[in-house]
């Protein structure tokens, strides 16, 4: 039996229904949308018949229903066809047929957006089947992503959905069936939709049904915003150290970012826009202006850039967005017999502190392994008044200090906890090895590969610690950066000076690479302030001085050289504190040759 249809078979009619559809007014993000695939005995609507309909119904590019149905054609399934897809005449043989399949397929298709690939093939068969039911064509908006691929990957040989899938590393679970092509065409329309809002700008729903029939020289043209940025703003970047923000419509920060080369870096974000990961995609997408300042020196780049993230809290940026607490490692010297433990902040208690470390898991397995590899007490106060070894002494983890007697030993016990706290002492490398082949030789495995855990994650703190060989509070040193020439009137360069007192950030001070005078004066000034012999130490550090400390840490490991760290101590006269710097400051070149700190990533 022949089938017709009320329309002209061909015609691309679906996407505008008479009476304006409430979806086309919704964001993309908020609409819905039912993808959907056909198998059929053929390719001739009215001639061959449906065999098979599956759909998935998406959200927010995410697949929250799915619809499959084998559909009886009462007729035989050519070969070719079971040779395609897999169906049979068997597998469709007492299956519903159309007339009771169309009425569940238009409930789930609903008041959504219709989607498929090739969609004119689809809705025919679709309408003559929703006619032999007795149901009206479908009038929802509709999406052929056929079309959208033709306009957005000119560059593609085919426009099939087995090359858009292989070129995209689309996974398909079943192809040529009909939920299988079903759900990877609806993985394909979400990878489209935002190659659309970032390159064009589409936003809406009506937007998108009025792109797919754009003419393809009109697609092909740039979104008006991008080409703002390059014209407008990128040709102002200078090619010096800085942070950047990137503000969307309306004016809010989205993101900050710090760069070595503001010109370079924010350009890299507008070139080449396709290659990005997804997230920086939709950053391109969504901001609208870029700022910036500069800074002089990628070091107080990351300063500003941590402390604008955290007062910001840009949407776009993961990490940086609040002060942590990091782990320090406490050695309470207030007794004859000192302790180690690790604690989430720093007081002004007479104890020596070492750090910041990563993360408390870290600060747990160092204390850990001074324990095994030292035998200072682990028992509190309460326990070693009593007089008394504990178990730790049992086990041979302490001196049994306890006891008395033994407070010289002792002390040389302290002394060579503080030499392996700042990587002066390497012995317990040595120790850890041979506690290992031991474990291994007792066939202990267990133990054994602790010990190999804990060399080779020792091996890389002490290579840390080594350029920082003092505790906290006495980290007296001037950081000596090279300035970029041209910022800020410094037009020949200078130096950038991270006064750093009592282990934190006291100042920052710009000089030129030739003082006068006067100039040199206000130096010594500014240095005899802050490197008081007096001044006592804070008494606490606040979160923000712990960040700007771990920073500070780290750029200090980068960059050991003496010329690029001048250290204090009280015995040093003011003449050759200053001296020591300018001649650090006078030195002070740019190394093409080193590699740039990480930037805070998406």
């Amino acid at each position: 039996m022949t089938h017709t249809s009320s329309h002209t078979p061909g015609t691309f009619r679906a996407s505008v229904p008479s009476v304006p559809h409430p979806a086309r007014g919704l964001l993309i993000s908020e609409a819905t949308f039912c993808i959907v695939d056909t198998e059929t005995t053929g390719s001739r609507a009215g001639d061959d018949r449906l065999i098979e309909v599956g759909a998935v119904r998406m959200v927010g590019g995410e697949v929250v229903e799915e619809f499959q149905q084998l559909i009886d054609p009462e007729r035989h399934v050519p070969r070719r066809i079971t040779r395609l897809t897999g169906i049979s005449t068997g597998m469709v043989y007492g299956q519903p047929t159309v007339r009771e399949v169309m009425p569940r397929f238009r409930e789930f298709l609903g008041d959504s957006i219709m989607v498929a690939h090739n969609l004119p093939f689809d809705l025919r068969f679709l309408d003559l089947a929703l006619d032999e039911a007795g149901l009206p064509p479908i009038q929802n908006p509709a999406v052929d992503t056929l079309r959208l691929a033709r306009r957005l990957l000119s560059a593609l040989p085919s426009k099939g959905l087995s090359r858009l899938t292989e070129h995209f590393g689309i996974e398909v679970k079943g192809r040529h069936r009909a939920l299988g092509d079903a759900g990877a065409t609806a993985e394909l329309l979400w990878i489209l939709l935002s190659r659309m809002q970032i390159e064009f700008g589409v936003e809406t729903v009506e937007d998108l049904l009025t792109f797919q029939h754009r003419r393809y020289k009109d697609t092909r043209r740039e979104p008006s915003h991008l080409k703002k940025i390059r014209e407008e703003m990128l040709p102002d970047l200078p090619e010096r150290p800085g942070v950047y923000s990137m503000r969307d419509g309306r004016g809010r920060v989205i993101y900050v970012g710090k760069a070595k080369n503001l010109k370079n870096r924010v350009r890299s974000y507008f070139v080449g826009v396709e290659n990005h990961p997804p997230k920086t995609k939709k950053l391109v997408r969504d901001v609208r202006e870029v700022t910036w300042d500069e800074t002089g020196t990628e070091l107080a780049a990351l300063l500003d850039e941590s402390r604008r993230i955290k007062s910001l809290l840009p949407v776009y940026n993961r990490a940086l967005r609040r002060y942590r607490d990091y782990p320090f490692l406490r050695l309470d010297v207030s007794s004859t017999y000192p302790t180690i433990s690790w604690v989430p902040r720093i007081a002004h208690d007479g104890a020596e502190y070492y750090g910041p470390l990563a993360r408390r898991g870290q600060a747990d397995e160092l204390v850990e392994l001074i324990g095994r590899l030292f035998k200072l007490r682990e028992c509190d106060e309460n326990v070693f008044n009593l007089g008394r070894p504990c178990l730790y002494h049992e086990m041979g983890r302490c001196g049994a200090p306890c006891l008395g007697g033994v407070a010289d030993a002792y002390a040389d016990e302290v002394e060579r906890v503080r030499a392996f706290l700042t990587g002066r002492d390497t012995d317990a490398l040595d120790a850890l090895e041979a506690a290992m082949h031991e474990a291994a030789a007792n066939r202990e495995f267990e133990s054994a590969a602790w010990y190999r855990d804990q060399r080779e994650r020792l091996t890389t703190t002490l290579g840390r610690q080594k350029q920082i060989a003092s505790p906290v509070h006495d980290h007296n040193v001037v950081l000596v950066e090279p300035l970029a020439p041209g910022y800020a009137g410094f037009e020949n360069g200078g130096a950038q000076l991270f006064l750093m007192r009592h282990g934190r950030l006291a100042a920052r001070v710009d000089i030129a690479s030739n003082l006068g005078a006067g100039e040199i004066e206000d130096l010594r000034e500014t240095l005899d302030e802050h490197f008081d012999p007096l001044a006592s130490p804070p008494e606490a550090h606040l979160r923000a001085d712990v960040d700007e400390m771990r920073i500070l840490a780290a750029w200090m490991r980068r960059f050991p050289a003496p010329a690029r760290q001048v250290r204090w101590h009280e015995s040093m006269s003011s003449d050759d504190f200053l001296d020591a710097v300018l001649k650090a400051a006078g030195s002070a070149l740019p190394d093409a040759e080193e590699e740039p700190v990480e930037e805070e990533e998406l």
